[in-house]
């Protein structure tokens, strides 16, 4: 049996986690029959109707009215309830790595050596709804984006601004400092643009260079993005994949 530590054991984990996740997010959808929030409103809305009623008498209102505020306030209260229950898990599968491997999950699974590479997102696999709900999860307890492609694109061989393709990117996505990766290692420093939006709403283009011999960057320094707009490729990196990555 596979440890804990290995890629395929935890996309697993993360998978199964992540379903469990949204299986209580879903309770949060008001608009989904059959959640828990859509039946709170329900009872609410009838316990309305009965305050409602002109023949209700004065006591039977007062003590209708708690009832409903009794309800309302569950509702209110839901997200944040259900929000915390799988946070422990987070928290507990850092731990785990950190013993094990002196680096927190998200810091171990870089995917930048065979053995620490997990796909984080899935994309066209029976993961992708699992893994995208795990993100989620793990971005808001620990307040910081797992490691993983957020978009990809393929140069032409000519110099060219393009539109990168979002892969683990979604509304859901916060901020995160970015990397440039590319397939190959670049035979010279080459120079690309990276054009995204800061965390403070403002849009910023940054020169971002490949080392001779190396085929990642990172993107700025400390700036965080929340998305990637353009990359301006230069035609000496000819036709290859081109991704930018949280880091």
């Amino acid at each position: 049996m596979p440890f804990i530590y290995q890629a395929s054991v935890l996309t697993d984990i993360a998978n199964e986690v992540g379903l469990a996740e949204k299986n209580l997010q879903d309770q949060l959808n008001v608009s989904l029959a059959g959640s828990g929030l859509s039946y709170l409103k329900i009872s609410r809305d009838r316990v309305a109707a009965c305050i409602g009623d002109t023949t209700i008498t004065s006591t039977d209102f007062d003590a209708s009215t708690l009832l409903a505020q009794v309800f309302r306030t569950k509702e209110s209260g839901l997200s944040s309830s259900l929000n915390s229950i799988y946070s422990s898990l987070v928290s507990g599968l850092n731990t785990y790595f950190s013993s094990v491997t002196s680096k927190t999950m998200r810091n171990y699974f870089d995917s930048k050596t065979p053995s620490t590479t997990l796909d984080f997102v899935g994309g066209g696999t029976a993961y992708t709804t699992g893994l995208a709900a795990f993100r989620k999860l793990y971005s808001r307890t620990v307040s910081e984006e797992l490691i993983y492609a957020a978009y990809t694109l393929t140069s032409g061989g000519s110099a060219a601004s393009i539109t990168p393709t979002a892969y683990g990117w979604n509304s859901d996505f916060t901020n995160s400092l970015m990397e440039l990766r590319i397939a190959h290692a670049v035979g010279t420093a080459t120079t690309f643009t990276v054009t995204g939006v800061l965390t403070t709403g403002s849009p910023t283009s940054i020169s971002v260079t490949v080392g001779s011999g190396t085929s990642t960057a990172n993107i700025g320094t400390t700036q965080k993005f929340t998305s990637i707009t353009v990359v301006g490729v230069p035609a000496s990196i000819g036709s290859t994949t081109v991704q930018i990555w949280t880091r």
